[in-house]
């Protein structure tokens, strides 16, 4: 049971970037959303299209969510990071897998949220 308040412990600073990431998701209205988009658009491009060609009452609130849906990236990102620092993994490697779960996590977000009912059409 020690296990879980140690673990929150080392992954503090992600969950108060969680925390923060998804207060700025709401109230960029949309912006980062749409910034995540593009940062994963090499993966969601062939399936999804250009956002600048997407219509309709279901785009904003997509836009919203996703940037707050991200945010959930960041304990995760911070959990892989305490794993690598136990195996003893270079601070260079951490880096790039902590970014790599946070691009893959905005993939992930918008794949779910325009493959899920909130897309109309």
């Amino acid at each position: 049971m020690r296990i879980v308040p140690s673990s929150l412990h080392t992954i503090k600073r992600s969950v108060i970037a969680c925390i923060a990431v998804a207060i700025l998701g709401l109230l960029s209205m949309g912006a980062l959303g749409g910034g995540l988009y593009y940062a994963a658009y090499p993966l969601l491009a062939p399936f999804f299209g250009n956002p600048d060609d997407w219509h309709g009452d279901w785009v904003w609130p997509t836009m919203i969510l996703a940037g707050m849906f991200w945010s959930l990236s960041f304990p995760v990102a911070g959990y892989l990071n305490h794993c690598l620092v136990l195996r003893r993994y270079t601070p260079g490697l951490r880096r790039a897998a902590y970014a790599c779960v946070l691009w893959l996590g905005a993939a992930i977000c918008w794949a779910l949220l325009l493959g899920g009912p909130l897309r109309i059409s």
